[in-house]
Parts: structure tokens; C-alpha cells; sequence
């Protein structure tokens, strides 16, 4: 394994773990291997959750809850229609071995 993936991989498991600072140390040292534009938007979210630890990642707001919530829909419809085609394509192909 690489260190770009293990260093990042710590960073992500001490921002979920809610240690900020560890978590920005982390991204910081990624951000000088592999550029600081890969690592911007991880580097402002530690900044952002540091400052109000006592929000935590629990509060979502609404128009992001209403994305996933959207997001969550259009998997299920995805999901659906695949396995629809899926049967569809096993029933032609079953048409075409019986001629």
C-alpha cells in the first residue's frame, strides 16, 4: 500500500472519530504530496467542525438533507430499472436460444 492512501485513510478515520486537529495535521501532510487543491474542501471542513465541536457532523442542513434524501431515491429507481432490464435481457436471450 501506498502512504498517500494510509495517510488519507487516517485522516478521514480521525475526522470521523471527531479529532479535528489530528485530521487536519493529516490532510495538511497529504496537501504538500499531492497538491493542496485535492485537499482544500477536507482542510475547511476540520476548520469548520473544529470551531463547533458541539454541532458535530450531526447537523445536516436542509437542503443537503434533501439531496441525499433525492439521491437515495434516484439509487432505489436506478436499482430497479436494472434489475428490470436484467430479466428482460435473460427472457430475450431465452427467446432467441429457442429458435
Amino acid at each position: 500500500m501506498s502512504a498517500q492512501p494510509l495517510l488519507v485513510k487516517q485522516a478521514m478515520q480521525a475526522f470521523r472519530q471527531g479529532n479535528y486537529a489530528a485530521a487536519k495535521v493529516l490532510y495538511q501532510k497529504a496537501a504538500q504530496q499531492y497538491g493542496a487543491h485535492l485537499f482544500k474542501a477536507n482542510l475547511y471542513l476540520c476548520d469548520k467542525y473544529a470551531g463547533s465541536s458541539s454541532k458535530g457532523l450531526t447537523a445536516m442542513p436542509e437542503s443537503m438533507a434533501s439531496q441525499v434524501d433525492q439521491a437515495q431515491r434516484q439509487l432505489q429507481e436506478t436499482q430497479q430499472l436494472l434489475e428490470h432490464y436484467y430479466q428482460r435481457c435473460q427472457e430475450l436471450e431465452y427467446q432467441r436460444l429457442e429458435r
